[in-house]
């Protein structure tokens, strides 16, 4: 929240905008009137709007929010008009800008009003961040947030309400031919088009849709942080889910047992494949999907986030002929990314490269990629065994879920093949001992395994708003800061969504099987004494590379303690 004891004249006169006779003049004016001081100013053509909003935003150290520069364009998808309604925005002058974590950002007229602050706060329940604008771009803005695509969505809900009359018929006690009839209808057609377009729009990586007992959910997760979307009404819930079901050619009529399908849109000059997954909830089906556009995929390594150390490690074991490579971490660290990239580097005319995923996230061009199909036996050892009979030089399987896959992989990489796999463990040492708890014999392993990469991915600091932290404080006493590094903070603006947050990087542990990690794992170390070794010759924790991402100024200590375990 604001606070200033300096008043609007004093400001202008300070920025060299106004004469102390102006100033003088308009006060007596002022006093017989009882309108604003910056109304009057710019009556008489003293200053312009954009004087006072600059002078403003200078003096306070708060941005200057205009259309002009894209700054003064509200988030569509937290409710934002729910928490300040559209009669108290144009009374006050005030209009929400995005809501993250306890913040809610707010440009207005008049950033000196603490009454209006107040007010918000307590509206909102949260802290408020604000931002400065001109009286004319805030009409503007009012008008177009509060009749902008949620208003168009809100007209195609009210039109398929009417068209079916007051009580839209439970879909799940319908006939089928009834449900593709609502989610064929024109309405629902545009209202999933709008989800898919505002998904994408705002760079989201997945969109959840799910029904609870009195109302409906949508969120867009972005940059690996779900926020809350204007949902549908809970009247269009089942024609919605049954539009999307037709799309991704599943069994509409099946509501009971979860289901996978997908379909692709075509975006602007991009295509977007949509992989849908759903769940049999109590209140009914809860549907998502993941939204994958090849066209972002960054297949060179310089993008992930390796530093020159690491890199150089990782190129060295993956251009070895044979051997056994894993890259473990959580559902959405990355992994397949990393592992793409890496046979993006290594493809060759010269190899024979064959993959066994499930499912193909992306089609990579100059490499045999096989879809695991369980239901009809094609299962990841079925499939690597009829592998090892097609020649292959590098084999890349999408995870190592069994001992069977495990016994396949260590056949192939002890037979002169190079594997990469991935396992979902917390960090490296982990993965180790996990083959092992599988049924891996430990000298197997020891002859087979190359290299374990863990990792994870933090969000980036925004850089058109992030800026630096001239007094660290207590929090950062132990970390050895020395002369150069520079710790930055997010402030939030209009290219980040007001977030402070734009993209997402890697972080990352590798571990080397030298020598003295084989002799661990021969005779059944555990991972915390193999980590003790590990660090101890040199390997850096994800904790360690996130806090030189930190001290690089690429993304702030909260986010890496988000996504590690501290040392």
């Amino acid at each position: 929240m604001i606070k200033s004891n300096l008043k609007l004249g004093d400001i202008l006169i300070k920025q060299g905008l106004l004469s102390e006779e102006q100033l003088l003049a308009v006060l007596d004016e002022q006093k017989e009137s009882g309108v604003k001081l910056g109304e009057i100013l710019i009556q008489k053509k003293f200053v312009s709007e954009k004087d006072i909003a600059g002078a403003l935003s200078k003096q306070l150290g708060i941005l200057f929010a205009s259309i002009e520069k894209g700054l003064l364009r509200p988030n569509l998808h937290q409710e934002l008009e729910k928490l300040i309604p559209e009669d108290y925005a144009r009374y006050h002058r005030t209009i929400p800008l995005s809501k993250h974590s306890n913040t809610i950002t707010i440009a207005m007229v008049d950033p000196l009003d603490i009454m209006t602050i107040d007010d918000v706060m307590k509206m909102a329940g949260c802290d408020v961040n604000v931002v400065v604008t001109t009286n004319s771009d805030m009409d503007k803005a009012i008008n177009d947030f509060y009749k902008s695509k949620d208003m168009e969505k809100k007209n195609i809900q009210e039109k398929f309400i009417l068209m079916d009359g007051d009580d839209v018929k439970d879909q799940r006690e319908t006939d089928v031919r009834d449900v593709v009839s609502e989610a064929d209808a024109a309405p629902v057609v545009k209202f999933v088009d709008l989800i898919l377009s505002d998904a994408i729009e705002q760079g989201a990586s997945d969109v959840h849709i799910e029904h609870f007992e009195e109302r409906v959910s949508l969120r867009y997760r972005i940059d690996g942080v779900l926020y809350d979307a204007n949902a549908p009404d809970s009247k269009m819930y089942f024609a919605i889910i049954s539009r999307i079901k037709i799309l991704a050619k599943m069994d509409i009529a099946e509501r009971r047992l979860p289901q996978d399908g997908g379909f692709s849109i075509a975006f602007g000059e991009k295509i977007i494949d949509v992989r849908v997954n759903s769940i049999p909830a109590i209140f009914g089906e809860k549907i998502v999907m993941r939204l994958l556009d090849q066209a972002k995929l960054p297949l060179e390594f310089k993008y992930l986030g390796f530093d020159a150390r690491d890199l150089k490690l990782l190129r060295r074991e993956i251009f070895k002929p044979y051997g056994m490579i894993f890259v473990t971490g959580p559902t959405g660290s990355g992994k397949s990314t990393s592992l793409y990239t890496m046979l993006n580097a290594i493809k060759s005319p010269r190899k024979n490269i064959i993959t066994c995923e499930d499912p193909v996230e992306y089609k990579l061009d100059g490499i045999n990629q096989v879809q695991v199909k369980p239901l009809i036996g094609l299962n990841f050892a079925n499939t690597l065994r009829a592998f090892l009979r097609q020649d292959p030089d590098v084999i890349m399987v999408g995870e190592v879920r069994d001992l069977e896959t495990a016994q396949m992989c260590i056949r192939a990489a002890l037979t002169g093949h190079l594997v990469l796999s991935t396992l979902h463990t917390n960090d490296a040492p982990t993965a180790v001992t996990r083959i092992m708890d599988i049924g891996i014999e430990p000298f197997l392993l020891v002859s087979a395994l190359r290299l374990v990469v863990a990792q994870r991915l933090i969000r980036r600091l925004c850089d058109k708003c992030k800026q630096p932290l001239e007094n660290p404080g207590v929090k950062y006493k132990d970390l050895n800061l020395e002369a150069g590094d520079t710790i930055f903070e997010s402030q939030g603006c209009e290219e980040c969504r007001f977030t402070g947050f734009k993209g997402r990087i890697g972080i990352y542990e590798l571990l080397p099987i030298n020598e003295e990690v084989r002799n661990m794992i021969y005779y059944r170390k555990s991972s915390d004494e193999i980590r003790k070794r590990a660090e101890a010759t040199g390997m850096r924790s994800l904790y360690q590379c996130g806090i030189e991402k930190m001290k690089q100024g690429i993304t702030t200590l909260e986010e890496v303690i988000a996504v590690t375990v501290s040392d």
